[in-house]
């Protein structure tokens, strides 16, 4: 029915007479005969909008349920009429819905719509919501009505007591969603809806702090390196918040040695509360060997997955053990001890790639880049839904990236996708020459909130570029600041422009960006000693105490394409 909703504002009328009738058929009456057939929802709130189908309906018809006339009544044609049940409307009690044309002829459907309490399913689409004070969030659930002014929503501060939520715009109350922000007050607790049939259960909300993060002041250290000197490894960050493995864990995938040859190897590290690595424990390897693939996990924090399981690790695409790109998607479930269950292929790719970008919003998984057979770069853009059981449904087009780019990081903020530098013309994965294709731009595309489509028919440009044009990079959001790492660049032998960085502006656009040197730099004087690095493997967190870490995993050398190292540095 919402479809319908456009319509609401313009096409309202308010009834002003009671409903009149004689007789069961309106046969003493004037006009034209309606018919109604059918009645949807069958259940709802106070102000919940229900369509009516049927026949000979006319514009000025009124709708009652029962004695209760509706306030608003919209005529969409002949044979289908919208309605807001009214605030009579009682828990539990069932209401014939009567149609009255203006002659007065009508008709009903006995039992057609009852009161019901509202039910709130889920938020932000996530099994364990978190997001900052002033973030945008989004219940979903059954029965809260139609209209803004009947329902509210309500978070806890610090003492446990409600706060309300602001709603502001009235499409952003429905039946089945509400949108609204976290307001500046709350804190960790509970958050529920209240509506004139009652309120619902309540959702645990995790209120994160603003992390602190200034790449212009850290220091690098390093840290336990990977098991292997290693490229185009995947690399994800996963937390589980509960069971035997509780704790902060980072899972490696793949990988290539300096000829390319790519590895089955997956392994995972804990990561203590001063940002150190443990030894790496091996994991179930991967059915085949993978090497510049998009690595992913479905977690509770960003899908709406099985909570008997810690998540899912994700495998996408890749080069294979021929040097080819391939378009399989294998999964596998992380349980809550950390040990990582048998790899299944899901949903293939609808093209074989390598190096793409890949990120993960409110249960859906994103593609964008990459290349091809021939290292073709490609434009294209896909999405799957995650299933509860880490399956992925079928792969669909979305709104292609302005031009073809591979090598450049997909990542996502606050629903906001962006694609940062890259290489535009065709360039193989281990090939660390400076091509003149390369780009500095970055595009980005807010995301549906409700939906999780790409909402608009293009990409847009991000006011200012990276520093440099730059590709097998990598780029981190924490604390509400992007940090590109490393890549191939002018004066990238050096680590000239190791690190990038800026801050994301309100609109979703991202500031100017700055650069780290000496000191602040891995590879650069006096940094922490590293080599000047490309191919490599990045992740981002923020732990208990609201600090936002990045974290560099292996890589290529700039100096040297077939000599990979295996060290890890952290902030």
């Amino acid at each position: 029915m919402h479809r319908w909703r456009s319509l609401i504002a313009s096409a309202t009328c308010a009834l002003a007479v009671t409903l009149m009738a004689c007789g069961n058929d309106g046969s003493e009456l004037t006009g034209i005969q309606p018919d109604v057939l059918s009645v949807a929802p069958d259940s709802g709130n106070v102000g919940t909008m229900i369509e009516i189908l049927g026949s000979n309906f006319e514009d000025g018809a009124r709708v009652a349920f029962d004695d209760w006339v509706a306030d608003s009544v919209i005529f969409i044609d002949g044979t289908t009429l919208l309605a807001f049940a009214p605030d009579e409307v009682q828990l539990g009690v069932t209401y014939d819905v009567t149609v009255v044309n203006p002659g007065g002829k009508w008709d009903d459907l006995a039992d057609a719509y009852k009161g019901v309490a509202p039910v709130f399913q889920v938020m932000n689409g996530v099994s364990r919501p978190t997001g900052g004070n002033g973030s945008t969030v989004i219940l979903e659930g059954k029965s809260f009505g139609d209209l803004l002014d009947k329902g509210q929503v309500f978070f806890t501060d610090d003492a446990g007591q409600p706060v309300e939520a602001a709603v502001v715009m009235p499409d952003n109350w429905t039946n089945d969603f509400i949108v609204t922000t976290v307001p500046n007050s709350a804190a960790p607790g509970h958050v529920w809806v209240e509506t004139p049939m009652g309120a619902t259960d309540s959702i645990t909300f995790t209120v994160t702090q603003s992390a602190t993060f200034s790449p212009s002041l850290i220091s690098w250290a390093e840290t336990e390196p990977l098991p292997d000197p290693s490229q185009g490894h995947g690399a994800v960050f996963f937390p589980i918040d509960e069971g035997a493995g509780a704790g902060n864990l980072v899972y490696v995938t793949g990988g290539a040695d300096g000829s390319l040859v790519p590895r089955t190897t997956v392994a995972y590290s804990e990561i203590d509360a001063s940002g150190n690595f443990s030894t790496y424990t091996n994991a179930t390897a991967l059915p085949d060997a993978r090497a510049f693939h998009g690595a992913t996990a479905a977690t509770p924090f960003n899908a709406l997955i099985d909570t008997l399981v810690a998540g899912y690790l994700f495998v996408i695409g890749g080069i294979d053990d021929s040097g080819a790109p391939t378009n399989t998607v294998y999964k596998a479930t992380v349980d809550k001890d950390r040990s990582v269950g048998t790899w299944s292929a899901t949903a293939a790719l609808p093209v074989a790639l390598h190096s793409m970008g890949a990120t993960i919003f409110r249960s859906w998984l994103y593609v964008a880049g990459g290349a091809s057979t021939g290292d073709a770069p490609r434009a294209e853009v896909y999405r799957a839904q995650i299933n509860p059981d880490g399956t992925l449904g079928d792969w669909e087009s979305q709104t292609s990236l302005p031009y073809a780019r591979t090598y450049a990081p997909l990542i996502q903020f606050a629903g906001v996708l962006y694609v940062l530098g890259g290489e535009t013309g065709t360039v193989g994965p281990g090939d660390n020459s400076l091509s003149g294709t390369r780009t500095a731009e970055i595009h980005y595309h807010r995301l549906d909130l409700r939906t999780g489509e790409l909402k608009e028919t293009s990409w847009s440009a991000n006011p200012g570029g990276l520093i440099k044009a730059v590709s097998k990079h990598s780029a981190v959001a924490v604390g509400g600041t992007i940090l590109v790492s490393g890549g191939l660049y002018g004066g990238a032998g050096n680590s000239a422009t190791e690190q990038q960085y800026a801050s994301i502006n309100v609109d979703g656009t991202i500031g100017s960006f700055g650069g780290a040197t000496g000191s602040h730099t891995i590879a650069g004087s006096s940094g922490a000693g590293g080599v000047p690095f490309f191919n490599h493997a990045a992740i981002g967190y923020v732990d208990a105490a609201d600090v936002a870490h990045v974290v560099i995993l292996g890589g290529n050398n700039v100096g040297d394409a077939a000599a990979p190292v295996a060290n890890t540095y952290f902030y």
